[in-house]
């Protein structure tokens, strides 16, 4: 027996709701004191009781951070290295895996890892989760539709009808997945773009005109704007977006105006550029998260596998009031490569500036040979009749070492995990 409760305790989550709501909406000069005040304190605990940061974190460095300026000093932790520790090198005193709990990563960089959480991490956790949803126009009585391969906990609150769970496992076949999805009845819906997508498609083939479900909140992987507007129109719903991950939970949420701020009173973001050096919250490159509720099994400037742009921000919603997460372009292992051996970023390629998405509802570029490149292109009703020769154009322009061949096809298949690979070595 772990003594760990069995279902999900509702008042630490009510009462961090409110302490979460708080934070996010201060002052920014406010809200970066709050992020230093618990990083320092996150840091110190790291250092002091798992073994881990006991051994890596320099003392010296230690002692000096008062807050998010000082985190270049720290070493990165990687994901390979995150499996690859023994089991409890990561787990502060006094934790074990008898009274925490565990959450494995969808498996998508290719190199999973398994997470443990206190229950305290997860009581503030599922509050800034229960957060995002009311942000994004939960109701108490909506039956919320989950598409991801491992379901949620129960908790009591179900038991009145409210916030109900609809488990939609994106590793079940297509078929399973419609008949969880119409057995459910969800009214609103969370989970990876394409497996949303992909239930549409299936829906519309069958002849179900579902028109349940009033928001849809995308979460997990990047989408284009003819997929997004082909659900959203589908349901006759309202959009939003969430970055978040198994490691971190939520970094950035959309805003009214759809803008995709950070969290920056839970996570501490910098961007690791190509050069070596990196910087808080701005620029483009490799993401790396420090999450700052983390007792259980902190992960000090985590590399994520995921490079972004992150800007400024210059939305003026009012309701957010930190960064912008301008565009996720792609996993950080996600390259091409040349005739002559070089491994190169495909982010470059799925740039939007370089890869004309409009009136496409998915892509795919696959690489069967090194030197050349296929694209694969869903087109949506307002895609161009040249479609495909358009991109191919458009991204040989741009990467005259590479052969770019492209052509249009009628679905791209998620992996066994839901998503779908961005870019696809055979």
């Amino acid at each position: 027996m772990s003594g760990l409760p069995a279902t999900i305790p509702v008042v630490p989550v009510l009462w961090n709701l409110g302490l979460a709501r708080t934070r996010e909406r201060l002052p920014p000069a406010r809200l970066r004191a709050v992020q230093d005040r618990l990083l320092t304190r996150l840091v110190r605990h790291a250092h002091v009781r798992v073994p881990y940061y006991r051994r890596t974190l320099p003392a010296a460095a230690v002692a000096a951070l008062r807050g998010a300026g000082g985190l270049a000093a720290l070493p990165v932790l990687d994901r390979a290295t995150l499996r690859d520790l023994p089991a409890g090198e990561l787990l502060a005193d006094g934790f074990t895996p008898v009274n925490t709990r565990e959450a494995p990563t969808s498996g998508s960089s290719g190199v999973p890892v398994r997470l443990r959480y206190s229950e305290r991490d997860l009581g503030y956790l599922r509050a800034t989760y229960l957060h995002d949803l009311l942000a994004s126009g939960l109701r108490p009585w909506d039956r919320i539709g989950y598409f991801r391969v491992g379901g949620f906990r129960r908790h009591r609150l179900e038991r009145l009808g409210l916030a109900r769970n609809v488990h939609v496992n994106t590793g079940l076949g297509l078929d399973e997945q419609a008949e969880a999805f119409l057995a459910g009845r969800p009214t609103f819906l969370w989970g990876f773009p394409g497996a949303i997508a992909t239930l549409v498609d299936e829906l519309l083939r069958r002849g179900v005109a579902y028109r349940g479900v009033h928001t849809v909140v995308f979460a997990g992987e990047a989408t284009t704007p003819a997929a997004r507007e082909h659900v959203l129109g589908y349901f006759g719903a309202r959009g939003h977006e969430v970055y978040a991950s198994v490691e971190a939970y939520t970094i950035a949420r959309s805003c009214p105006r759809g803008s995709l701020h950070l969290r920056s009173a839970d996570v501490v973001v910098e961007v690791l550029h190509d050069d070596g050096t990196s910087s808080l919250a701005d620029g483009e490159g490799e993401i790396l998260v420090t999450r700052l509720h983390a007792e259980a099994m902190p992960l000090i400037r985590y590399r994520l596998g995921d490079r972004v742009l992150i800007e400024p921000d210059d939305c003026g919603c009012g309701v957010l009031r930190t960064p912008i997460v301008r565009r996720i372009q792609g996993r950080a292992e996600d390259r091409v490569v040349t005739a002559d051996g070089r491994a190169l970023h495909a982010d470059f390629l799925t740039n939007p500036r370089i890869l004309p998405t409009e009136g496409v509802r998915r892509f795919q570029i696959v690489q069967r040979r090194p030197g050349a490149v296929e694209i694969l292109l869903v087109p949506g009703p307002s895609a161009p009749g040249d479609l495909a020769e358009t991109v191919r154009r458009a991204v040989a322009g741009a990467a005259p070492g590479l052969e770019v061949t492209a052509r249009t096809v009628d679905a791209i298949g998620t992996e066994p995990n839901g998503k779908v690979r961005l870019v696809k070595t055979l």
